[in-house]
């Protein structure tokens, strides 16, 4: 029964390399499942942000009519045009467009500001992110106005320039006071503000609030500004599609229409990084897991053929086939409740380089380190069984005579 038999201390080195490369794999697999588990959870929570505006129901498409040898008049009056016949059609509530769309894979354009009242501390940074829209684009998008009024169509050139705040933008430059009213300068222009919107999500879903101003289309729209037209409608955005293509063929069959999609899938494009980065160690986690499981498998299945002669005289002399389960089976998961262990270890300190990059997950969570323990032990606990089973089928006789 001496360890190693005749092959002695040989065996006994090639018996410790193999447990010593099944513990490297099932330790190497637990670090990336944990870290694909917060990866995936963190995206999965990033997915369920409220953008605190109304995606659902939503057609966007953007527009290069400026390619079309559109100047900017053109291309101004393109955008009544095209929003009269869309509002006209069957299974549309709501047209507005703006020169760049909220949640996008770029970020809001921004413009240097002074505030009347307001006195920057130094160095403080006065560049806001704004947006140049239509009237009824908020209506559009629900986000409801606090306090004031929304755009309108008299909102021209021949108007007083006026614009629209948001919540953390009266919070921050304002105060207590009454915004309306209030006097803002950019473009080398004094706005006067006419409204408070509520605060939504503008660059990216896992952004803090921060301050944000819209000012009317037909004011502020700028040969060098880009175009995206929004369609609400009652049901589906699939008719809507169909819809824009007819619309804008008949105002101008040189203008395609290249990219309309639901505002929900448009969303989705700004979480391409973390989808791409959760899938592809999704990936090498399941194969690291695959890996390991067959690495143990087989070294616990050599070893279970290595002790054959063992295993007869144990069952020659009384050993039950539970004893013969057991003692196997005892063996695989020492192997791998080092391995998970180690793993663990080394986890905790690699997860905190992921801190960075996750949302709603803390790198140490709980739920994914037990999680993936358990599974981790649950297929090592597979991999161990089945050849433990196959060691209790050993006919005593036969392995006696066993060389």
């Amino acid at each position: 029964l001496k360890e190693g038999g005749r092959s002695g201390t040989t065996g006994t080195k090639s018996h410790r390399l193999r447990g010593l490369l099944v513990v490297s794999e099932l330790s190497l697999a637990l670090v990336a499942l944990v870290c694909a588990g917060l990866l995936v959870r963190s995206f999965d929570a990033t997915r369920r942000i409220d953008p605190q505006f109304d995606p659902n129901h939503v057609l966007l498409s953007r527009f290069f009519i400026n390619t079309s040898g559109y100047d900017l008049d053109q291309r101004k009056q393109f955008c009544v045009r095209l929003r009269q016949k869309l509002e006209s059609s069957p299974g549309v509530t709501d047209v507005a467009y703006s020169d760049v769309e909220p949640l996008g894979l770029l970020s809001s354009w921004w413009e240097d500001m002074t505030i009347e009242g307001y006195v920057p501390a130094q160095s403080e940074n006065m560049k806001i992110f704004r947006a140049v829209v239509s009237p009824g684009y908020l209506r559009l998008m629900r986000i409801p106005i606090l306090e004031g009024r929304d755009f309108t169509e008299q909102d021209d050139l021949k108007s007083q320039p006026v614009m629209i705040v948001n919540q953390t933008f009266v919070k921050r430059y304002i105060g207590s006071g009454n915004p309306i009213g209030r006097k803002v300068r950019g473009w080398g222009e004094w706005f006067t503000v006419v409204g408070v919107a509520r605060d939504s999500k503008y660059n990216n879903l896992t952004e803090a609030h921060l301050p944000f101003f819209y000012v009317p289309f037909r004011q502020v729209y700028r040969a060098d500004m880009g175009l995206t037209f929004y369609i609400r409608t009652q049901g589906g955005t699939g008719d809507a599609t169909a819809t824009l293509q007819r619309d804008v063929h008949d105002i101008d069959p040189n203008v395609a229409v290249i990219d309309a999609m639901p505002m929900p899938e448009h969303i989705g494009e700004t979480l391409y990084v973390e989808r791409s980065a959760a899938s592809l160690l999704s990936l090498l986690s399941a194969l690291g897991l695959l890996l390991a499981s067959v690495g143990l498998y087989s070294v616990m299945a050599y070893t279970v053929a290595q002790r054959t002669h063992e295993i007869g005289i144990r069952m020659a002399l009384g050993a039950r086939r539970g004893d013969v389960l057991r003692l196997v089976v005892k063996q695989g998961m020492q192997v791998s409740l080092a391995g998970v262990l180690i793993g663990l270890g080394f986890a905790f300190a690699s997860t905190r380089l992921l801190s960075g990059f996750l949302y709603g997950v803390r790198a140490t969570d709980p739920v994914t380190f037990a999680g993936v323990s358990f599974m981790l032990t649950t297929v090592a606990l597979l991999a161990s069984y089945v050849p433990a089973r196959r060691a209790t089928k050993v006919d005593p006789m036969v392995a006696l005579r066993y060389e």
